[in-house]
């Protein structure tokens, strides 16, 4: 929604892969009053003119090949269906729910409208993942963080996804460089009652219900980081999401938890409001906080994790 000088390059980058695959690209814009409508539009019109369509279980296919004269590479995949709504909706997750229920193919992923793939050669990389290991349901990959202008600012890197880290301490998985099978998807499994934590709720509930999953050493995709993007200017919310998120996972599986480790929930709760507090710089005046920060995160982590810190 509104954010349309970002999104021309998310959806080049959706239109540049290559590989042994059909590309289903649908986009889903709340009703935009800038220039986003113009943007679909244009890439519409460079993909569906001059090029030979195919039919596949009733969704039309886009083959082109060479550069147009629209400075748009020529998209190296057995071919692309492009549709796209711009209509009020109820918001991000009510907008993904929408998409998702017209979507064909084997593979789902979702990319936000300032993200974007790092190269051509992303989703030939997935793909092949998924085609080594049929039991694969999930995919997690890493990626950079870019500022607003696109400058490296980041790096995003995690040796192993690790499920006590994920609810009780700090959130490893990145979202546009997440990929999982669509035969697991399920419109419930994305709640419409959380406002920037929904993808953790997503993937938890299903890597806690034991669902096979692989994580790559692979860069798939830039997460855009600026003061005005919904994770930053919301971190307060999400946050009190994710102790949401840990609480209703503690008090599902509560029976089943050892006494040893009922002490998880208390733990995160304090060191999120500690970590809290910190990115709204009410802990960080001074040196001394600061490292008393850092003090109490490495006990968290040895309390939860059995570890000092994060395993990078």
């Amino acid at each position: 929604f509104n954010q349309g000088r970002y999104l021309e390059e998310t959806i080049r980058s959706v239109l540049s892969q290559e590989g042994d695959f059909y590309i289903d690209y649908i986009v889903m814009d709340g009703g935009s009053d800038d220039e986003s409508k113009d943007i679909i539009k244009k890439y519409d019109s460079l993909i569906k003119d001059n090029t030979e369509t195919i039919t596949i279980n009733d969704t039309r296919f886009y083959r082109y090949g060479g550069n147009n004269g629209q400075n748009i590479h020529g998209t190296g995949c057995h071919g692309i269906s492009f549709r796209w709504k711009s209509e009020k909706d109820n918001g991000q997750v009510h907008a993904l729910k929408k998409g998702f229920a017209m979507a064909v193919g084997n593979i789902y992923c979702w990319l936000n409208s300032d993200d974007y793939y790092l190269d051509h050669t992303v989703l030939k990389r997935v793909h092949g993942y998924f085609e080594a290991e049929p039991g694969t349901e999930l995919l997690f990959g890493d990626g950079e963080f870019v500022s607003a202008s696109g400058d490296v600012i980041g790096h995003h890197y995690v040796k192993q996804i690790n499920l006590n880290e994920l609810l009780f301490l700090d959130y490893h998985i990145l979202q546009p460089a997440s990929f999982f099978r669509s035969r697991i998807y399920r419109e419930e499994h994305l709640d419409e009652s959380y406002t920037c934590a929904f993808d953790a709720d997503f993937f938890i509930r299903h890597i806690a219900t034991g669902l096979p999953y692989k994580k790559v050493d692979d860069r798939f995709a830039a997460f855009r980081f600026y003061d005005e993007n919904k994770t930053n200017k919301l971190r307060e919310i999400r946050f009190r999401e994710a102790m949401q998120i840990a609480g209703n996972h503690f008090a599902h599986c509560s029976v089943q938890v050892p006494p040893a480790k009922r002490f998880y929930f208390p733990v995160s709760r304090l060191y999120r409001r500690a970590e809290m507090k910190r990115n709204m710089g009410l802990s960080t005046r001074n040196r001394v906080r600061s490292k008393w920060f850092h003090i109490k995160r490495r006990i968290a982590y040895r309390l939860i994790t059995g570890r000092w810190k994060r395993e990078e």
